[in-house]
């Protein structure tokens, strides 16, 4: 699990060190996010607190692989930063287990 989040953190801080004219994202409200799942069947998989920038979700459609990381902003908007293919949970590392 750590590794994940460690992942999940490493992307979301990458999203926002790009050149400004890059790092625009594209957000929608929340009542948008019924034909994001309609369009995709991303599920929420995971979501944590980015402190005062608001959550960030990672939705994953088990039966595709499609996955899409995004934050929620605290005046609700959701905000898509990263997408991909070949989505697979894995299991946490135990303790004393080397990554």
């Amino acid at each position: 699990m750590r590794l994940i989040l460690a992942a999940l953190t490493a992307a979301f801080v990458a999203a926002f060190f790009v050149p400004s004219a890059q790092a625009q994202l594209m957000c929608f409200d929340p009542a948008g996010a019924k034909n994001f799942h309609a369009q995709y069947g991303e599920e929420q998989v995971a979501r944590a607190t980015l402190g005062s920038v608001g959550d960030m979700l990672l939705l994953a459609n088990p039966n595709t692989g499609t996955w899409t990381m995004m934050i929620v902003r605290e005046d609700k908007l959701l905000c898509p930063f990263a997408s991909g293919n070949n989505f697979k949970l894995t299991r946490p590392a135990t303790e004393g287990q080397k990554i």
